[in-house]
Order: C-alpha cells, then sequence, then structure tokens
C-alpha cells in the first residue's frame, strides 16, 4: 500500500483517522461478547483493510481469530478499549472547546454592549458634576 505522509496540522483532513475512530466505537459497542468480521474491509476497502487489521493486530489493539473457511473475525483488547475510549473523549473535547470558543464570544459581545451602554450614563454624571460641583 502506498502510504502518504501527513505534514504537522493536517491531521483532520486524514479519512483514515475518521474511519478509524468509526471502526473503533463500532467494535467497542459489542464488548466482551460480540465478534465482528469486515468492519475494517466496510470502512477502507479490501486491501487497505487488510492493511489495516495487520497494522493494528501489530500494535495489539485487536485480536484477529482465525478459521479455516469463515472469515478474520476483531475482538478489541484491553489496549484497544483504551484506544477507542480515548479517542470517544477526543470528539467530546472537541465539541466542548467549539462550545467554549462560542461562549467566549459571547461574553465579549455582552462586555462591549455594557460599555457602550454605560458611556452615555458617565457621559451625563460628569456633566452634572462639572455643573454642579461636588458640595460638602
Amino acid at each position: 500500500m502506498d502510504w502518504k505522509k501527513v505534514y504537522r496540522g493536517d491531521i483532520k483532513g486524514v479519512p483514515v483517522i475518521t474511519k478509524f475512530k468509526i471502526a473503533m466505537t463500532e467494535l467497542l459497542k459489542g464488548y466482551p461478547i460480540f465478534r465482528y468480521y469486515g468492519i475494517f474491509e466496510s470502512y477502507f476497502g479490501k486491501i487497505p483493510g487488510d492493511e489495516v487489521v495487520k497494522i493494528i493486530e501489530g500494535d495489539k489493539l485487536i485480536d484477529v481469530i482465525r478459521k479455516d473457511g469463515q472469515p478474520l473475525l476483531y475482538r478489541l483488547t484491553p489496549k484497544g478499549i483504551d484506544v477507542a475510549v480515548s479517542l470517544i473523549n477526543l470528539d467530546s473535547n472537541e465539541e466542548i472547546s467549539r462550545y467554549n470558543k462560542t461562549m467566549k464570544k459571547f461574553t465579549i459581545a455582552i462586555i462591549i454592549f455594557a460599555i457602550i451602554t454605560a458611556i452615555p450614563i458617565l457621559i451625563k454624571s460628569m456633566q452634572w458634576l462639572l455643573l454642579h460641583g461636588i458640595r460638602g
């Protein structure tokens, strides 16, 4: 398989990451009882799917069960569960980050509105003080 070089900061543009996240969370849904087949091949295609299976089996993220005449069965390992949960947390953190950016913009808008609203009041107060002075 022809692996392409990915430059720093371009990871969101890589469809492999997105497909891998989806496949791993699918495997997590059936843990510990279910064993799946064809998940990686369906997301990546036959040949890239076989390559992905070899790589993540080598990383010990999945157990591959091979039986003669039957398709490969996949099951998550404890290390694979950690990776799947981390991928889910990554998505959650991205959503929270987007929410925080929105709230920051909203807070800045409220502060600007409050300053604009307060300026005429401050001007009138200063005029009154200049005209009438402070009497003691």
